[in-house]
């Protein structure tokens, strides 16, 4: 299976606070569903939706602050690449032909 690789303009940090964003959103959402929505059955089957939505959210934004931190990760069972560049500095290292690659204490990855 190929993985994804982030858009330049998408970093980690900037992935986590979109999430928070959608959170927010979905918190919103499960403000409506409790003020407007009268059948207690579609109460009950929206909330169950919108708070599992909510958990898993959270879990990927938790997984993700570990992506940068070992080069590895995986959102939603889709293998996602991080490119060098939106790599921490100090996962950064150069061969002898100055390619990057991530190095993860002694192990590299490219």
């Amino acid at each position: 299976m190929s993985a994804a690789a982030l858009p330049s303009w998408l970093d980690p940090e900037l992935l986590q606070w979109f999430i928070v964003a959608v959170l927010a959103v979905v918190a919103y959402l499960l403000y409506i569903v409790l003020r407007f929505v009268r059948r207690l059955v579609a109460k009950v089957v929206l909330l169950v939706l919108l708070v599992g939505l909510g958990v898993s959210l959270w879990v990927q934004r938790a997984d993700l602050e570990d992506c940068a931190l070992t080069c590895e990760c995986t959102l939603y069972g889709q293998e996602v690449v991080i490119p060098i560049e939106q790599l921490p500095e100090h996962l950064r290292s150069f061969d002898a032909n100055g390619e990057a690659s991530c190095s993860i204490g002694s192990e590299f990855l490219t």
